[in-house]
């Protein structure tokens, strides 16, 4: 991730520079350069990126007039400085403390990655990417990483008002997923998959900070049991999961989620209590 902010991890201290400006990310043995609907754009080698761009060893890209040479891992090492060039590397305390973690991943998506033309994928997971990093924001959340097709994002207040937001915010991400489906029959109308994504949600006490150089991560078993719990969507039908503990946690649970009783997840010797979502907290007035 390259961005304005300090969790990115390449950090470009620009305020002509958005927050989360772009992304670089492997795929088809590739590495392809997305923007992530920055305000002044991504260059690369003088050309501005409105669709992903295959990255070749030696390219420059370009972010608000700073410029950096693409090298491909193990051809080239960085040369000690580098991050002064791109506004200082951070020092993070890590800290314990209970979050909100929402995890989402595209349903299906090695059918779609191999039905679309890579650009078409690129397009649509781009949009999604954006759209995702806007929605949290939005609901006060913070976006941890993105992994493939698949969101991580978190909260650091497990309040009435954060709880609400973060399944608001949910909701928000399925009315996502479909708006970028409907925007774009001129790549969907080629294929019979849909845009589809499941989303988990859970609460527990975990460790976020620094966990090496430009790194700014979260870490424990209750994310390793948020992405767990989010696999079970596909096999119970709903495209928003949460844990015993989330629901219960939720203000006016029973109106919005239906339990689904006990269920086995991968890595763990008990079951975990799960929870269907059958609708979603209004916004405040």
């Amino acid at each position: 991730m390259i961005g304005r902010s300090s969790e990115c991890q390449i950090v470009v201290a620009d305020p002509r520079v958005s927050r989360r400006h772009a992304m670089i990310r492997i795929q088809d043995g590739g590495h392809y350069l997305f923007d992530l609907g920055s305000f002044n754009g991504s260059y690369l080698n003088g050309s501005r990126v409105t669709a992903a761009r295959q990255l070749r060893n030696g390219d420059v890209l370009t972010f608000a007039e700073h410029e950096f040479q693409f090298t491909k891992e193990g051809e080239s090492k960085i040369e000690e400085g580098t991050m002064d060039q791109m506004g200082g590397s951070t020092i993070a305390l890590i800290r314990s403390t209970p979050v909100i973690i929402l995890v989402s991943d595209i349903k299906a998506y090695t059918a779609l990655s191999e039905a679309l033309e890579a650009d078409d994928l690129a397009q649509i997971i781009g949009t999604w990417y954006s759209d995702c990093e806007n929605i949290i924001t939005s609901a006060g959340g913070t976006v941890d990483k993105f992994i493939g097709d698949c969101v991580l994002a978190y909260w650091t207040k497990v309040d009435e008002t954060t709880l609400n937001a973060s399944l608001r915010s949910a909701e928000a991400l399925l009315a996502s997923s479909k708006r970028i489906y409907q925007d774009r029959p001129d790549i969907f109308d080629k294929i019979t998959q849909k845009l589809e994504i499941g989303i988990a949600l859970h609460t527990g006490k975990v460790a976020y900070g620094g966990m090496g150089q430009g790194e700014f991560t979260l870490v424990g078993d209750p994310v390793n049991l948020t992405f767990r719990l989010e696999t079970l969507t596909r096999s119970l039908n709903y495209d928003v999961l949460l844990s015993g503990e989330m629901a219960r946690a939720l203000p006016d649970s029973r109106e919005h989620t239906t339990s689904l009783g006990v269920h086995k997840v991968k890595g763990r010797a008990q079951g975990v209590e799960v929870f269907g979502v059958t609708s979603f907290p209004e916004q405040p007035g």
